[in-house]
């Protein structure tokens, strides 16, 4: 089971020197493929509250939970609006920290998420910490070590293979260049996103070019990010990809709606992509970005694991409130999932753990195993529950 690492909802008195550094080095905390850090966050009367932030190289608002801005005393600006089917407000720029490093804010839109305790349902965050305020420093993800490092510009040397990673100068988002057989294509560098995403078309094409690349129908475990749609998505996985000097074989893609990055995400980027690379491939490298020179320097330390998508073929989607739903089922001949649930179908149990109040990554650890493994499932429908035992199987 993946461990979780609950903040305390108390406020907590941390003191920092006045004196402020260059740079800082934090736990990273990795889960479900995304990398969390602890920030702090100065009330007005000198006390510190501290809360975990999910950072994303492909995001753009400074974001965190009503519960964290009504703890600071965060002063509210406008009125509500919705977002992604969230409510939220924008705020003043509170004071942050990592660490004792004072984070720069001036570049990012600041807002207080409504009435929910995470920034994202599902995910356990109380906080959001985008592009859009990494770019004014160098950043090191360092994921065999478990370590996260800002620096402020010209502090770091840099460790490992340059690659170029030109930055979009007001989202800050880095744009890389990776092969995948043989031919370029532009990608953001997203350690937000839990798995790599690759436009349908793009997708569809490698699929046909490669009819030896294992696929399926249907987003599972980490590639489960959206929801509904995730029910109908190609995933692949891909020979071969090529990054600079790096071979990284037997990555996973997931589709995502045509037009996507090629239309809409090319416009926030120095360049076109047609994807985004994302933490099931990140997780096998340190990844220093040097934000003010546009390049980001490697160091390769594993390559993807092909079991890592053994499990019970759910795909589901995240409710607000905590509970998830069944969105579909992959493979398609599943017959015990096929039998056992419908879609809309609330997932109430996971061999005892309860789905309701869990987040994503606790949610996929539980549905994974061995194949053969059988999972009791209890799900609900028109107010009754039903109970099944699946078998685990190696969907990809």
């Amino acid at each position: 089971m993946t461990s979780q690492h609950p903040l305390p909802n108390s406020a907590l008195q941390v003191l920092i020197p006045a004196a402020a550094p260059s740079s800082a080095t934090v736990p990273l905390i990795f889960e479900d493929n995304r990398v969390f850090v602890e920030l702090s966050f100065r009330r007005p009367d000198g006390s510190f509250r501290k809360a975990r932030a999910w950072v994303d190289t492909g995001g753009g608002w400074f974001a965190i939970t009503e519960r964290v801005a009504n703890d600071i005393g965060a002063q509210r600006k406008g009125a509500p609006f919705e977002s992604d089917e969230q409510q939220a407000v924008d705020i003043a720029s509170p004071a942050v920290y990592l660490a004792d490093l004072p984070l720069d804010l001036s570049s990012a839109r600041a807002a207080a998420i409504l009435g929910s305790d995470r920034v994202s349902p599902g995910v356990d965050a109380e906080a959001f910490l985008p592009a859009r305020v990494l770019m004014h420093y160098q950043a090191v993800f360092d994921y065999a070590a478990k370590k996260f490092t800002l620096a402020r510009p010209g502090t770091l040397q840099p460790q490992g293979q340059a690659v170029s990673s030109p930055i979009q100068k007001e989202t800050g988002f880095p744009r890389i260049d990776i092969e995948i057989g043989g031919k370029p294509y532009g990608f953001l560098l997203d350690t937000g996103a839990a798995y790599t995403t690759v436009s349908g078309d793009l997708l569809d094409q490698l699929a046909n070019d490669h009819p030896s690349w294992p696929r399926l129908t249907g987003a599972v475990g980490e590639a489960n990010m959206v929801g509904t749609s995730d029910a109908n998505a190609l995933m692949l996985r891909l020979a071969q990809i090529r990054w600079g000097p790096f071979e990284i074989r037997n990555a996973g893609a997931v589709s995502r709606r045509p037009g996507t990055f090629e239309t809409y995400m090319s416009k926030l980027m120095t360049g076109p992509i047609v994807g985004a690379l994302a933490g099931n491939v990140l997780r096998h490298f340190r990844v220093q970005i040097d934000y003010p020179s546009g390049i980001t320097y490697l160091k390769q330390v594993s390559q993807p694991n092909p079991s890592g998508l053994d499990s019970l073929g759910i795909v589901f989607r995240a409710a607000a409130d905590g509970s998830y739903f069944v969105a579909g089922v992959a493979p398609k001949d599943d017959e015990c999932l096929q039998r056992s649930v419908r879609v809309g179908d609330l997932i109430v149990e996971v061999d005892g753990l309860k789905a309701t109040g869990a987040t994503r990554a606790t949610l996929i650890q539980a549905l994974r195993g061995k194949p053969g493994d059988k999972h009791k499932l209890i799900v609900e429908r028109g107010g009754k529950q039903f109970e099944s035992q699946c078998v685990v199987r190696h969907l990809l």
